[in-house]
């Protein structure tokens, strides 16, 4: 399961509009599937698959990186008293946790008990969210991701002590799998822990964004006669300079 070979390419305006087009409407998972196929052209879609969730994760981050920089200001909302947080992350810090092992499973003691466990991937996923609810998907993924020796374990055989530990222990073998940030309201002064989920964050702003470039083109292809491709092969820089006088 080998990560990307070459260094990952920024988006440009046209691939930007291409992935947004396609993604628009559907499940994160295919999504984070998209922007994969995107960075790394040398993969194959069976191998992208195969993928860590942390390893996904960490491509995204590069992708993120070099489309739009390294910093990232987030936001999140207080369960306490709904007061609004701004946070600053970095993609650079974020991928210092990224996990390099190419080992497929991983042997732990658990309660005295040594079994495996295997790293997520998008296909244990994609299987997660078919269950009915988080229970049932945590035994899924117990069931293709641990096993004891060389004989798959049945997510049965996990009391709900034993599943929640295991469970902890693969996020512990992937930690950016699952990226908690440590969050205090200034209002209230309530402590939690947000969920930071590049895949949707950096779709989101790749939405704003897109729907920005279409307003862009339709403006200067109605003021100067260019077409779409004429446009978009623009710096950002030049083509904001056009919008300018367009609109003065």
């Amino acid at each position: 399961m080998s990560m990307m070979q070459q260094p990952v390419q920024g988006l440009s305006a046209a691939a930007m509009l291409e992935v947004w087009e396609q993604g628009e409407g559907r499940h994160p998972l295919d999504r984070a599937l998209l922007l994969l196929r995107l960075a790394c052209p040398g993969q194959s879609f069976e191998a992208l698959c195969e993928w860590t969730i942390g390893q996904r994760d960490a491509c995204v981050l590069e992708l993120r990186r070099h489309t739009i920089g390294d910093r990232i200001e987030a936001y999140a909302e207080c369960p306490a008293c709904r007061n609004g947080l701004e946070f600053e992350l970095s993609c650079t810090e974020l991928l210092a946790s990224v996990v390099t092992s190419e080992a497929t499973w991983t042997a732990v003691e658990q309660d005295g008990r040594s079994v495996e466990l295997r790293r997520p991937n998008s296909r244990d996923l994609a299987l997660a969210i078919t269950a009915a609810n988080p229970e049932q998907a945590r035994r899924i993924i117990l069931s293709r991701c641990v096993r004891r020796g060389a004989v798959d374990a049945e997510a049965a055989a996990w009391d709900d002590a034993d599943g929640a530990a295991l469970a902890g222990r693969l996020g512990e073998l992937d930690p950016l799998a699952e990226v908690l940030i440590d969050v205090r309201c200034e209002m209230c002064g309530q402590q939690w822990q947000a969920l930071f989920d590049i895949v949707t964050f950096f779709w989101n702003e790749l939405h704003a964004r897109s729907r920005r470039l279409v307003q862009e083109v339709d403006l200067l292809a109605r003021t100067y006669g260019w077409t779409e491709g004429e446009i978009l092969r623009m710096s950002a820089q030049r083509r904001g300079l056009y919008v300018e006088m367009a609109l003065s």
